[in-house]
């Protein structure tokens, strides 16, 4: 049994710090308030006054988790002035979270997945540094297919793959089929 010191009043984010630990070492099919309770070396009544059941606890979870993701896309890309590093670094970053945090991923998918507004912030700058205007389905057509991609764990698709297909989608469409070459 694992004892955390914290005074009652902190139980809940105590309960929720637990609860994160074990979603991502065990996945959300484990997750277990009984257990938590054990953990934190309190009944399993303390926990039900914070949290009455799985529900509202994977409810939190989810919010937390969420802001967990759109932060790891941020990490790191603020120390280029590159749009186009920035943008790579913030695919990088969510390939790297499908990688250490697989369950962790596997819930946050489960989730409802908005656009990040980083991403959208981020596409926005690569589009004006190269001369182009950024079209309304361009940041969520990346994004899904990011979703798509860490959504499959055994994918096959390599980093610099990966980056290519999202470099491709914010080619403008005639871009991609050559009518505007001459």
């Amino acid at each position: 049994m694992v004892q955390s010191s914290y005074h009652r009043k902190n139980l809940a984010a105590a309960i929720a710090q637990q609860a994160r630990q074990q979603l991502g070492s065990e996945g959300v099919d484990q997750l277990s308030l009984r257990q938590i309770a054990r953990d934190l070396g309190v009944s399993p009544a303390a926990v039900y006054r914070h949290y009455p059941d799985k529900q509202a606890l994977l409810a939190q979870l989810q919010e937390t988790v969420s802001e967990e993701v759109q932060a790891t896309l941020q990490v790191g890309v603020l120390v280029s002035s590159d749009a186009t590093a920035m943008y790579r670094k913030m695919i990088q970053n969510i390939l790297t979270l499908r990688q250490e945090q697989p369950l962790m991923v596997a819930f946050y998918l489960q989730g409802p997945l908005t656009l990040p507004q980083g991403l959208a912030t981020v596409i926005n700058l690569v589009n004006t540094a190269n001369g182009r205007t950024t079209l309304p389905h361009q940041a969520a057509s990346v994004w899904a297919f990011l979703i798509g991609v860490v959504a499959q764990p055994d994918c096959s698709l390599s980093a610099a793959s990966v980056f290519a297909v999202c470099e491709h989608l914010l080619r403008p469409f005639t871009d991609s089929i050559g009518n505007d070459r001459d």
